[in-house]
């Protein structure tokens, strides 16, 4: 939806540059206390995302809490934010002050540049392929409604009033899924022990010479805490049915990134696929395939045949990571996500197909706890700030499995957990559209609630 106005338009309109002051005040990143990224604002909501690896590098836009943030980096993405804080940000946003406050607020300004019809502006303007982004000059002639303070306020209420049910609908989607590991772990009686303080004491501890002999010389697999964990496996409920998950598998294979388009000659021997990274493994569901970053590369026919992927089957994220994120997550194959495409996998990822008679959602679920409860963590090691998983001590995970019957209903009770989550917050994503339609309604003046 565009903007078009006629002569019972009933606001006054202004261009932004006249109603508000683009900030050129520059500094280094590494001088700010707080630095936002792009990828620290979430599109379409204008919500903060905490990082605690965000750092930034180089030159960065100084901002003041209550400035409005504006993405000109691919403007569809809509990232807009109303500052929290004092702090610096990536250049690719342009920082906005208010040049008079009892005209028109900051506040609104956030609210307006998020709806549709901006981004609908926008994406004529933008310049350059790769990336393509808006300029200085285009962002400041953009045309700006002013209504009266108290339609500005009525429309600031009802975003704000969106908002809060959408944090209560998330709050209740979160505690859903931060008890699915605890669930899984009670049906199958494995008490974990309580994750200690991380200070010097409990990171001191002695191993023997015998017990290192041959072996990993780093620290995470001699820890107590981790020898507890294993111990609290092993004596389960169900610890007469334990078995290592290698024991399970009667398929294996390593991934292949495939060759880029422009420097194949003979396609004959190629296939187009999409290519599965650990990028796009999700640690709250399971893939995230996103449209705009999916990778498509070219594998070898041969090669595809070796990698034989097929529903069920699971992958192993097993290099990549970062600090605040070991490797070891699992994602499951499923039908949905075969049918749509010819589907492998990167280098950095494995793939296992376990034997028939076992729920593969169930192993799915326990292998996320595995990895949530941070036992994988200490099955990784770590070169050149890339994590890698030790594929012999994974493999070599101990797995307990019930009887068939408990393992359904451990799958059955967490897909059902996880589908009540997903609703809650596909219901939040939903009330926040709304609001921001009714805004645009009284905005375009189609509602005229002056």
């Amino acid at each position: 939806m565009d903007i078009f106005l006629d002569e019972k338009y009933p606001f006054e309109i202004n261009k932004l540059k006249y109603l508000f002051n683009i900030n050129s005040k520059k500094s280094t990143a590494s001088q700010v206390n707080k630095y936002i990224g792009m990828a620290n604002i979430e599109s379409n909501t204008g919500l903060y995302l905490p990082s605690e690896n965000e750092k930034g590098k180089g030159d960065c836009s100084i901002f003041s809490k209550g400035y409005v943030l504006f993405g000109k980096l691919r403007p569809y993405l809509n990232k807009v934010y109303l500052t929290e804080f004092d702090g610096g940000c990536t250049t690719e946003f342009i920082v906005m002050d208010t040049i008079d406050e009892s005209v028109i607020s900051n506040k609104f300004l956030s609210i307006f540049l998020l709806l549709n019809c901006v981004v609908n502006q926008t994406k004529y303007m933008m310049t350059g392929n790769t990336l393509p982004r808006l300029q200085t000059f285009d962002i400041e002639n953009l045309i700006i409604p002013v209504p009266k303070m108290t339609i500005q306020k009525n429309i600031v209420d009802i975003i704000d009033k969106a908002y809060k049910l959408k944090k209560e609908k998330e709050e209740e989607a979160k505690i859903l899924l931060d008890g699915t590991d605890d669930y899984l772990l009670d049906k199958l009686g494995i008490k974990l022990p309580e994750e200690l303080e991380n200070n010097i004491e409990n990171r001191t501890f002695k191993v023997g010479f015998d017990d290192i002999f041959n072996d990993r010389l780093d620290c995470l697999k001699y820890s107590p805490i981790y020898k507890e964990k294993i111990e609290a496996i092993n004596n389960s409920l169900y610890k007469d049915t334990i078995k290592n998950l290698k024991q399970l598998i009667v398929h294996s294979n390593a991934g292949d990134w495939g060759d880029d388009e422009q420097k194949i000659i003979d396609f004959s021997e190629y296939e187009k696929c999409l290519v599965l990274r650990a990028t796009e493994f999700d640690n709250v569901y399971n893939l995230k395939i996103d449209g705009e970053r999916k990778a498509y590369r070219f594998i070898k026919r041969k090669k595809l045949k070796k990698l034989d992927v097929k529903e069920n089957d699971i992958l192993i994220e097993k290099s990549g990571g970062s600090p605040d994120q070991p490797v070891g997550r699992v994602a499951l194959l499923t039908k949905e996500i075969i049918e749509k495409n010819t589907i492998a996998y990167s280098n950095f990822v494995h793939k296992i197909r376990l034997q028939e008679g076992i729920n593969l959602e169930y192993i799915f679920n326990y292998l996320r706890t595995m990895y949530n409860k941070k036992i994988t963590e200490n099955m990784q090691s770590q070169t050149n700030g890339i994590r890698n998983l030790i594929m012999n001590e994974f493999l070599n995970l101990q797995i307990v499995l019930p009887d068939i019957v408990i393992q359904n209903e451990i799958a059955n009770e967490i897909k059902l957990r996880r589908d009540k989550a997903k609703n809650l917050q596909n219901e939040a994503k939903k009330l926040i559209n709304n609001a921001k339609k009714e805004v645009e309604k009284i905005i375009l003046g189609e509602s005229y609630g002056a």
